[in-house]
């Protein structure tokens, strides 16, 4: 018996020191090795502590096109319909539910939280992306965010017990995947696998006008192919048992939880491959909803609901909106918070919110072209100002899409602005462009000189340009000054108002 009691208070004695060395490491050296693996928990932290609805999202949430007038997430657009509602967002490009899951895990119980909106990107459940060579990286980044004693965490961070495989690994995983899973549906597709018709896609390639080889089309298509072309087993597809991990944390939590089923670019994906890759696609569209919705999520169905003009990558596959797309998405999934928050709920009418002057004193260039003409050497106002000439040809100017501007307000567009020419000897002009798929490339210019002769002084000009209807009928236009010659002009202060 003594024997059994020394080796109890050993194993007593060692339990107590693992206790003191966690109680230690967790508040002497815990933060500092969360700051340098896993700054991701600051996602967490970032979030505000009144916050009622979060949102998390990758890079869709966030992604913008350069002429978007408005240029938020597409998580601010859904709190412009619930004002009186606390948002917040984890943001995370090119991450997927398997982070998902850790980050919420490590929101406090304490949070007022009440409902959770999460991305469900159907590529994330493809074999490129669980493949990914951002994996070994991102399960690196979670290690110590498990749900573990903090000193574990770190033991196992030194012994690296993560998912750990080098970029040539990745590829070999998703390649034997492409040739594994066939593509047995309840309609017909020609190819057994990826691998095959991926392969015959690109022998046959897509056909310019005049039948010869685009091979660029044909690239692209290949990746609609690998990105879309691929069966779900519910059963083994790692990204539905993350999901469903959320769903018991939630349920846990006590929390709402809504998915957004993300936008797909179905028209390109028909126009380079055909109706067999949209059926596929439909198919695990059809596939996802059911089996969530049988789980008792809401799952917001955005699938079909963004057109080819509003996908920014034009060359890629992803799921990244211009402003239109953004809110389209956000609209439908505010419409389905109103099962939790029906009296907060307040429809907004974007078409009253168009921005008609704009105006920048060079400081802040925000939603300006030609950031690179900005200089701090010379100013009206401020330090900064945009100086053209000696091989900077392009001023800060304004572009925008032609749709973004009310009717009633593209008539006429005045420009004034503060200027500083160190001579007359140039051919600064103020310019007008516009183009688009309707219309033939637009150029009109005004030079400076004519309204004024004055150098070396700063002056007040200011121009009334008629807007031609060919231009009412471009796509995008643009507002700048020119100088192609090496005088130097400067301008400030610029105002561009439309009426």
């Amino acid at each position: 018996m003594a024997i059994f009691k020394k080796i109890g208070i050993r194993i007593l004695g060692l339990a107590a020191l693992l206790v003191l060395m966690n109680f230690v490491y967790e508040h002497r050296f815990f933060e500092a090795d969360i700051q340098k693996h896993s700054e991701i928990i600051e996602l967490v932290r970032d979030v505000q502590d009144d916050a009622r609805i979060i949102y998390l999202g990758e890079s869709s949430n966030i992604t913008f096109r350069s002429d978007d007038t408005d240029k938020r997430s597409i998580s601010e657009f859904i709190s412009d319909h619930y004002p009186e509602v606390n948002f917040g967002h984890l943001t995370k490009p090119a991450s997927h539910a398997g982070i998902y899951k850790v980050l919420l895990n490590n929101i406090p119980e304490d949070s007022p939280v009440e409902t959770v909106i999460i991305t469900l990107n159907l590529r994330s459940f493809n074999a490129q992306w669980i493949y990914s060579d951002l994996e070994t990286p991102f399960q690196k980044s979670i290690v110590l965010l498990r749900n573990n004693p903090p000193l574990l965490n770190r033991f196992m961070l030194a012994f690296k017990d993560y998912d750990i495989k080098t970029a040539d690994e990745r590829e070999k995983q998703f390649h034997e995947k492409w040739r594994k899973d066939e593509l047995n549906f309840d309609f017909n597709c020609t190819y057994k696998n990826v691998i095959e018709w991926d392969n015959a896609k690109a022998a046959q390639g897509i056909r310019n006008a005049d039948n010869s080889f685009n091979h660029d089309h044909t690239v692209l298509a290949c990746h609609y192919i690998k990105a879309y072309a691929f069966p779900i087993d519910t059963a083994a597809n790692p990204r539905i048992k993350d999901y469903i991990d959320i769903i018991s944390f939630a349920n846990k939590r006590g929390w709402n939880l809504v998915f957004n089923l993300l936008a797909e670019n179905i028209e390109k994906a028909d126009d380079l491959v055909g109706i067999e890759l949209v059926n596929i696609m439909n198919h695990n569209r059809k596939l996802l909803t059911d089996f969530f919705q049988k789980k008792g999520v809401v799952v917001v169905d955005n699938f079909n609901s963004v057109e080819n003009e509003q996908f920014i990558d034009q060359d890629w596959t992803t799921e990244h909106y211009a402003m239109k797309g953004r809110r389209k998405i956000a609209r439908n999934v505010a419409d389905s918070l109103k099962l939790y928050y029906a009296d907060q709920f307040v429809s907004t009418d974007y078409s009253a919110k168009f921005i008609t002057s704009f105006y920048t004193d060079c400081e802040q260039v925000v939603d300006w072209t030609d950031y690179s003409s900005v200089t701090n050497n010379f100013a009206y106002s401020g330090s900064h100002s945009s100086m053209i000439g000696q091989g900077r040809q392009f001023s800060i100017g304004l572009a925008r899409p032609v749709s973004s501007i009310p009717d009633t307000s593209f008539n006429i567009i005045h420009v004034e602005c503060r200027l500083f020419q160190t001579s007359i000897e140039h051919k600064a002009a103020i310019v007008l462009e516009a183009g688009g798929d309707n219309i033939d490339y637009f150029f009109n210019s005004w030079l400076v000189i004519e309204k004024s002769q004055t150098a070396n002084n700063w002056e007040h000009l200011s121009w009334e340009i008629s807007v031609p209807d060919q231009v009412k009928q471009a796509d995008i236009f643009k507002v700048y000054f020119y100088n192609t010659s090496n005088e130097t002009v400067y301008i400030d202060d610029l105002l561009i108002r439309f009426k």
